[in-house]
């Protein structure tokens, strides 16, 4: 049969809108913090644009000197209420975006559309991109409510650049080739063609420190260039400034939690809360190492007042080594993890790019940034059982001390092995781990990248092993003085008393840390198998530095273990690079 041509049209037209029904339905956002089971179907309408998440394929152009009107169209196909954030990256002056309803919260099976309107007043033609958030902690996050948002990279978590201004560092991502096999290639430093980092998804800005002749190689190469490992001294990891919601400040619980995370801008500070230094070294149970207030709530209360983490002090961020230091004082996966003592390690960091040694502060800042949504605790690749075995940081167990190690795992026992492993699984190893309960399997995350703060490649690795790390923070004497002069370092009150409070909970007096260093907020005292005992405290000697992520033994190490040693202890230790 012939078909004429109003036939044809008509026919062309039911085609089309099958497509465009079929590619409304068929997309789906999976959220990849705790709500990742969460399915949200969106369309933006102008006329028949699919809108996605994350800046792929949401791009529309507004004209010179027009307004133009969106309609942006919800569905929640779930049982589970989440809150939604409607961003637009490439705003600029000339360029005003209005809406009511940027931010909020849909409903289980609600349906919802909201209206934006942009005005272009500019005499050229402008692209802009709409961008969706979708999970459970967003309105906590201390987000404008004006439509107005410049983004500019490929990251949305508004955590603060990284900053390699006076550092020889070139950005870079891990290519995988396999799941045991892959290498690093030069990142898009400005985050914008191609994608370096996203925290809003664990993955955090990695970047490689040169030597002055392979600097100015790279330097010229271009993006997706490998990076040779002969040519790297070092993996850092940018760490972006952030203020935190407190928990345990005024009584101790050992439950597993998430820390609420809020990246601020620059080098703002908007806790609420104050610190200063207050070493008191009295034998009774009040040992304070310093004093807090609330500008606020006029009290410090749990889960409301918030305190810019004070590692960070005046910088944006920080830039951590990815691993232990190493032989040839190299920060590198699989070589053989250097000790020394305090003085010694604070001669290497001066060696290194005008270093300093990792301070109990700064530690404790990677502990809560790994306990938030954007570190391990919130990948839901790591399915968790009823005692947080694979949410933890998996111990670098390897007899023989090489850094970048993991756990191996016993199907057979279902637990980590407890005592020294002399098998290495390295950091790169994405073999899926699986969990067998009652003969069922289930996946629950990557057999070497656990051992990571954050459950991928991207993060820091060997803050959990049985040396435990170096930290540059000092005990007082009773007169306050400690026994080294440095720059950075944190100091801590001291005494003799351990200051048992409950021995049933076997929960000790914690008064003498500090807020923020990761101990008094994530203590633990776990009673379980394999190596997740700890969070044990212990100090014996005056006069000492502070031990982080170990404490002697397979049982006993954790990221939330804390020891106190003599000032000429030896163990390994991590650097931190000085940014202007």
């Amino acid at each position: 049969m012939k078909l004429n041509f109003k036939e044809k049209y008509l026919i062309i037209l039911v085609a089309l809108s099958f497509v465009v029904i079929g590619l409304y339905y068929s997309y789906a956002i999976f959220v990849t913090k705790q709500l990742q089971e969460n399915v949200l179907v969106v369309k933006l309408e102008n006329k028949s644009l699919i809108l996605k998440v994350n800046g792929v394929d949401s791009k529309v152009k507004v004209e010179k000197n027009t307004n133009k009107e969106y309609q942006l169209s919800f569905h929640n196909t779930n049982a589970l209420d989440f809150n939604y954030l409607v961003l637009v990256k490439g705003i600029k002056t000339g360029i005003k975006v209005y809406g009511n309803d940027n931010k909020g919260v849909i409903k289980a099976n609600e349906n919802k559309e909201i209206t934006v309107n942009i005005n272009n007043t500019l005499d050229e033609d402008v692209n802009l991109e709409f961008i969706v958030k979708i999970g459970n902690n967003i309105l906590d996050k201390d987000i404008n409510t004006s439509y107005v948002n410049d983004i500019e990279n490929y990251d949305h978590s508004m955590a603060n650049v990284p900053n390699i201004s006076n550092l020889k560092l070139i950005p870079v991502v891990y290519e995988k080739t396999s799941d045991t096999e892959g290498y690093w290639i030069k990142a898009d430093i400005n985050n914008k063609d191609s994608l370096w980092y996203d925290y809003d998804h664990g993955m955090w800005a990695n970047a490689v420190l040169l030597n002055d002749t392979n600097y100015k190689k790279y330097q010229r190469k271009a993006i997706g260039t490998e990076i040779e490992i002969g040519d790297i001294e070092g993996f850092y990891v940018w760490i972006p400034r952030f203020k935190y919601y407190v928990v345990n400040n005024s009584s101790y619980t050992n439950y597993e939690r998430m820390t609420n995370i809020i990246f601020e801008k620059g080098n703002e500070t908007t806790g609420t809360i104050s610190c200063t230094d207050s070493i008191s070294n009295q034998t009774d149970k009040h040992i304070f190492s310093e004093k807090c207030s609330d500008s606020v709530y006029n009290h410090i209360y749990d889960n409301l007042s918030t305190y810019t983490h004070p590692a960070f002090k005046d910088k944006s961020g920080f830039w951590v080594s990815k691993f232990l230091v190493g032989e040839n004082n190299k920060v590198l996966p699989n070589v053989n993890m250097i000790k020394r003592n305090i003085s010694k390690a604070i001669e290497v960091s001066k060696m290194i790019n005008n270093s300093h040694v990792l301070t109990n502060m700064e530690y404790g800042a990677l502990v809560l940034l790994t306990n938030s949504s954007y570190g391990k605790t919130g990948n839901d690749l790591y399915n968790d059982d009823n005692i947080n075995t694979f949410k933890r940081v998996y111990n670098n167990s390897y007899v023989y001390d090489v850094t970048g190690c993991s756990s191996p795992y016993s199907k057979s026992s279902k637990s980590f092995i407890n005592s020294l492993s002399k098998v290495c699984v390295e950091y790169n190893d994405l073999t899926d781990l699986t969990h067998y309960s009652n003969g069922v399997k289930y996946p629950v995350g990557y057999k070497g990248a656990g051992a990571s703060s954050t459950g991928n490649v991207y993060g820091v690795y060997d803050l959990s092993n049985k040396n435990g790390e170096l930290t540059a923070s000092f005990v007082a004497k009773e007169d306050g003085s400690v026994d080294i002069t440095t720059t950075y370092y944190d100091l801590y009150s001291y005494s003799e008393y351990t200051g048992l409070v409950s021995s049933s909970s076997n929960i000790y007096n914690l008064y003498r840390y500090k807020l923020g260093d990761g101990i008094r907020e994530h203590f633990r005292t776990m009673t379980v198998n394999g190596m997740w005992n700890g969070g044990v405290l212990s100090q014996n000697k005056n006069s000492g530095i502070i031990i982080r992520g170990g404490s002697g033994d397979m049982k006993n190490a954790s990221i939330y273990s804390t020891t106190i040693e003599g000032i000429n202890y030896v163990a390994p230790f991590r650097l931190v690079l000085i940014t202007k």
